[in-house]
């Protein structure tokens, strides 16, 4: 569309081709605009596209390069890999966690979390690390979670076995009452002691 005017053109159709080229411009600009996912073109002149960042309400994880080793981790040292506070919801409410030699043949060090309430002394978590290779010792694989894991359920306990680097993570939740939530819990558990540790 040609938005000039011809010298012979009368004065009264000066002002509608004046308003036609506004609106003709405004769509134009309108399409330029836009939110969401966009192409750029880098170097070797292909398309890539680029999504806007994610929102600051996302749940935070650490930075890979931060992450502890768990391997190196002293007993006491794992106690600070989830706090009191973050067990309250997918498990129970719990007391600061104990450094624990679980057992030296093969050798299992970690913390365990008992339940707050003195009457509730059969229940607990253990976060702790076994040595690497043990990820596949439970009966039941879990695809849920970011790295090779299995769980294996007992009468009184769960526990989660996951690969992580140079070692197993073990996630155990023992409680006497209920059923099918010690796994749920130790799988949630297990995914938060992940953000923190190198896999």
């Amino acid at each position: 569309m040609s938005c000039a005017s011809g010298a012979g053109s009368r004065s009264r159709r000066t002002g509608s081709r004046v308003s036609a080229c506004a609106g003709a411009l405004l769509v134009l600009l309108s399409g330029c605009g836009g939110g969401g996912t966009t192409t750029d073109t880098d170097s070797t002149g292909t398309g890539r596209k680029t999504t806007p960042a994610p929102s600051s309400s996302a749940a935070p994880t650490t930075p890979t390069e931060q992450r502890e080793q768990l391997a190196d981790l002293s007993a006491t040292r794992m106690c600070s890999l989830i706090d009191p506070a973050e067990l309250r919801e997918p498990a129970f409410a719990v007391r600061d966690g104990q450094p624990e030699e679980v057992s030296f043949d093969p050798p299992v060090r970690g913390c365990r979390y008992r339940a707050e309430q003195e009457a509730e002394q059969d229940r607990s978590v253990l976060v702790a690390a076994q040595p690497d290779g043990f990820e596949g010792l439970g009966s039941e694989p879990i695809p849920e979670l970011p790295v090779a894991a299995s769980r294996t359920s007992y009468a009184n306990d769960c526990t989660v076995y996951s690969d992580v680097a140079g070692a197993t993570l073990q996630v155990v939740v023992s409680d006497g009452e209920s059923g099918t939530e010690r796994c749920e819990a130790a799988r949630r558990i297990t995914g938060r002691v992940l953000e923190k540790v190198a896999h």
